[in-house]
C-alpha cells in the first residue's frame, strides 16, 4: 500500500517536471527537436504510469469498498439470520408460555371447581353435624329433665323418708324424757320419802 502511494507520487512528480522540461524546451529551445521529444515520451510514460497508479488505486478503492460491502452484507446477513433465529426462538417462548397460561387457566378452573365442590361438601357435612349436635342436645336436653324430675322424685321420697325417720327419732325421744321424767319424778318421790322417814 505504501508502496503504491510511492509509485504514485513518483509518477505524479516526473510527471510534472518532464511537462515543465517539456514547455520550457518549447519556449527556450524549440530547435532542440531530440530534447523536445525524448522528455515528450517522459512526459507520456509518467502520464501512462500516473493514469495506471491512480487506475490501480480506484480499483483498490472499489475493491476494498466492494468488500467492504460483501462484509457489511455477510453482516445483515448474520444480523438478519441471528435476528430471524431469535425471532422463531422468541415465538417459540411466547407459544409456549401461551400454552403454559392456558393449561394453568383451566387447572386454575378445576381447581375452583374442585374447592367449590370441597366447600359444598363441608356445608353439608356442618349441616349434619349441626342437626345432629341439635338432636343430640334435644336429646340430653330431655335426658336432663328426666334425671330431675327423677331426682325431684328421690327428694321427694327422700324428704317423706327423712320426715318419717325425724318423726320416729322424735317419738323415740319423747319416749326417752318421759320415761327418764317418771324415773326422776319417782326418784324424787322416793327420796322424800325417806328423808320424811328419817
Amino acid at each position: 500500500m505504501k508502496q503504491k502511494k510511492a509509485n504514485l507520487i513518483i509518477s505524479a512528480v516526473a510527471l510534472v517536471a518532464s511537462l515543465i522540461v517539456v514547455l520550457y524546451l518549447i519556449m527556450n529551445a524549440p530547435q532542440r527537436i531530440e530534447f523536445l521529444i525524448i522528455f515528450s515520451l517522459i512526459a507520456l510514460a509518467d502520464t501512462y504510469f500516473l493514469v495506471d497508479s491512480i487506475h490501480k488505486k480506484i480499483d483498490e478503492i472499489a475493491n476494498a469498498s466492494l468488500d467492504k460491502q460483501n462484509e457489511i452484507a455477510k453482516v445483515e446477513k448474520g444480523l438478519y439470520t441471528v435476528a430471524k433465529r431469535e425471532e422463531l426462538i422468541s415465538n417459540e417462548r411466547y407459544n409456549k408460555m401461551f400454552t403454559l397460561m392456558e393449561e394453568l387457566k383451566s387447572e386454575n378452573e378445576r381447581l375452583t371447581r374442585e374447592l367449590i365442590e370441597q366447600e359444598k361438601l363441608c356445608t353439608k357435612i356442618l349441616i349434619k353435624k349441626s342437626q345432629e349436635t341439635g338432636r343430640k342436645m334435644i336429646t340430653n336436653g330431655e335426658r336432663i329433665s328426666d334425671l330431675l324430675v327423677q331426682l325431684n322424685d328421690n327428694s321427694t321420697n327422700i324428704s317423706a323418708e327423712m320426715l318419717e325417720t325425724l318423726s320416729e327419732i322424735n317419738q323415740t325421744l319423747e319416749n326417752y324424757y318421759d320415761q327418764d321424767e317418771a324415773y326422776y319424778n319417782h326418784d324424787t318421790e322416793s327420796n322424800v320419802i325417806h328423808k320424811k322417814a328419817n
